[in-house]
């Protein structure tokens, strides 16, 4: 088998740009080349609001076994959380694991960096030179922000060097957004400053909101103002006028970072460098250059109507996956719904305590609050022949078998499974090289993530159930039926019996127990020994029962009941049960260390069973028996 170097790729918003094209043309090169092997750590919140939902979307980035990667690529401008890129790069340099940063610049990190600076300089430069703008309005990003901060003090230095000037309030802050920039424009336009001979926007986005504002103003780009942008997104390609704008090959992007990690594979002891990705200037429409963009209107909206489809339909699609699986949340359904219709070649695997509480053992107080067990457990499979599903294995390996997630490309995504800030599992998912692939890896984790809150959310409430049922159907002292725990399973055996032996007789023993002496231990012990007295009687009792057919409860106080339906034997089977509750009282009394013996009378009468209505005459013919030797016991001097 071909041995390949493991890559891993950090990042977030791999469906929106720029990370999507990043992610994209990564694939590809390390594809094309042959050589390494891509595990996507990838949430799909940005992380900006710090939530409990964002707290569980970043555990993802837990999942990482630095001791098994060769190289990390992180993508910092992605995550909105900066102690997720201060995470990875202390790991990194704990484990000697080479580190390469996309954009920003970090300490002991290789780094792949955009030319913006002498980009926008040159569209700055442009509309300046080549179209006389003299007045220019800055419509920039966040304050305090190094992006926009580059962006702020090239577009300066080219003022400046025409003998311009870029004063404080020329510069109108979008924050990289479309609704911080239309506020932005409203507040322009209610100061009743003439319009600029160009707006300058920072990115794209916010330049075409600025030319949005202005139409609906009444004003022409660019005849009566110029607009450009910058970053040469998507979207901009359906937008007319059609920008001026600059934008990076993104194939390059992946070329690059291909060579760079071909540097570090070769040399260990390469020390980290910077590599730069220049921008292209294009001048277009909202500048006034070149001739009008002429669209085929019907191409384009057919273009957009198919995406829009194509969308809705996988929507449709996982809304009614989601469905099929809720109208019966149990892992067996779930599993054959995702076997049927989930993303082939994939794997969903989840924590212990998630596998705990599908047992019955809910562990809800302990849940993994964003962090992962050593052992994980392969929940659901949809390998050729669900291979590996069920299996527990150490979470170091990410998967039992890591080289089947990879497919074709050599590069699988590792997605969170949370609810909140709960880490339930991971989802891994082969990457695919079409345009909609970010989009349905989307749709599809976000389905699991609800499906698997449900199902846990569904066997949570059944184990509580469980618990209320066992709390109302039992004694808390003794853990033997209560009072009503009696008459519930004594209806459930009539029924059953009643069903299976139509033409047999039915026959029942029932046990009348009563403590004998239970205020003189109170008073002379105190009432924890007459609780360890309670506790000895209940002991006998079940150890006197042959099995689970027979009912043994604590009626209230020290008077204690027990009963079985029988096949026509139960005088036998009565007596037996009697002598070994005497056998197993005295054991109990001789091994027991306790300052006290206890003494118990006992009843047992035998019947026909008529009805499971007349249970009740039975125990009161049992009471009468338990008081005849209750009235044959003499009390001995306690010391």
């Amino acid at each position: 088998m071909k041995e390949f170097k493991n890559v891993g790729v950090i990042c977030a918003s791999g469906h929106k740009e720029p990370v999507k094209p990043f992610l994209g043309s990564l694939v590809k090169n390390a594809r094309d080349c042959g050589r390494y092997r891509l595990f996507i750590f990838h949430c799909f919140e940005d992380l900006y609001y710090k939530s409990k939902n964002d707290l569980g979307a970043k555990s993802v980035f837990d999942v990482i076994n630095y001791d098994n990667m060769d190289a990390v690529i992180i993508y910092p401008t992605s995550l909105k959380d900066p102690s997720v890129t201060e995470k990875v790069a202390a790991e990194c340099a704990a484990h000697g694991v080479p580190l390469i940063s996309i954009d920003e610049a970090i300490k002991g990190a290789f780094r792949l960096f955009f030319g913006y600076g002498e980009a926008f300089s040159r569209i700055v430069e442009h509309v300046i030179k080549e179209h006389g703008c003299r007045k220019i309005k800055l419509v920039a990003g966040l304050r305090n922000n190094d992006f926009s901060q580059t962006r702020i003090d090239s577009c300066r230095e080219v003022m400046e060097r025409f003998g311009l000037t870029l004063e404080e309030n020329d510069i109108m802050y979008g924050d990289f957004w479309e609704k911080p920039t239309y506020h932005a424009m409203d507040e322009f336009f209610e100061s009743g400053e003439a319009l600029p001979d160009a707006f300058v926007c920072c990115n794209d986005s916010m330049a075409m909101a600025v030319c949005l504002k202005l139409a609906q103003k009444g004003y022409s780009v660019p005849a009566d103002v110029i607009v450009t942008g910058f970053d040469g997104t998507e979207t901009e390609k359906y937008h007319s006028p059609r920008l001026c704008t600059a934008f990076t090959d993104t194939d390059k992007l992946g070329e690059e970072l291909v060579s760079i990690l071909d540097k570090i594979c070769a040399d260990k002891t390469l020390s980290p460098f910077e590599s730069e990705i220049h921008y292209t200037v294009r001048a277009s429409e909202s500048c006034g250059c070149g001739s009008k963009n002429v669209y085929d209107i019907n191409n384009t909206l057919m273009d957009l109507v198919r995406n829009y489809l194509h969308a809705r339909n996988y929507e449709d699609y996982m809304d009614s996956t989601e469905d099929m699986i809720a109208a019966e949340p149990t892992p067996t359904n779930f599993r054959n719904v995702l076997h049927k219709g989930g993303m082939k070649g994939s794997a969903l695997c989840v924590a212990d305590s998630f596998i705990k509480l599908l047992n019955g053992d809910d562990c809800e107080e302990e849940g993994n609050h964003c962090f992962y067990p050593q052992e994980m457990n392969l929940f659901v499979s949809t390998f050729k022949n669900n291979e590996g599903e069920g299996c527990r294995f150490n979470s170091s390996k990410l998967l039992p078998n890591i080289e089947l997630a990879c497919g074709d490309n050599n590069a699988a995504f590792v997605l969170p499974v949370h609810f909140q800030d709960t880490a339930i599992g991971y989802l891994v998912t082969p990457y695919a090289m079409f345009d909609r692939h970010m989009e349905y890896v989307q749709s599809f984790s976000m389905m699991v993530n609800r499906c698997i809150e449900t199902i846990r959310m569904h066997e949570h409430m059944l184990n509580l159930n469980k618990r209320l049922s066992f709390l109302f159907t039992h004694d808390q002292l003794t853990g033997i039926s209560n009072r009503y725990g009696f008459y519930d399973r004594f209806r459930g055996f009539y029924d059953r019996f009643r069903d299976e032996m139509i033409c047999e007789a039915k026959d029942i023993f029932v046990v009348s127990a009563d403590m004998n002496d239970m205020k003189y231990i109170n008073d002379n012990f105190g009432h924890s020994a007459g609780d360890d007295a309670l506790l000895m009687t209940a002991k006998a009792l079940t150890a006197a029962a042959e099995d689970d057919e027979t009912i043994c409860s604590r009626f209230g106080g020290d008077e204690f009941v027990a009963a079985r339906v029988c096949r026509g034997d139960a005088n036998e089977r009565g007596e037996h049960f009697r002598d070994r509750f005497h056998n197993e009282l005295k054991r109990l009394n001789e091994e027991s260390g306790y300052p006290f013996s206890v003494f118990v009378s006992i009843g047992v009468y035998s019947a026909a069973l008529d009805g499971a209505d007349n249970v009740d005459s039975l125990i009161e013919l049992a009471d009468r028996l338990m008081y005849e030797d209750k009235a044959k016991y003499k009390r001995k001097p306690r010391d």
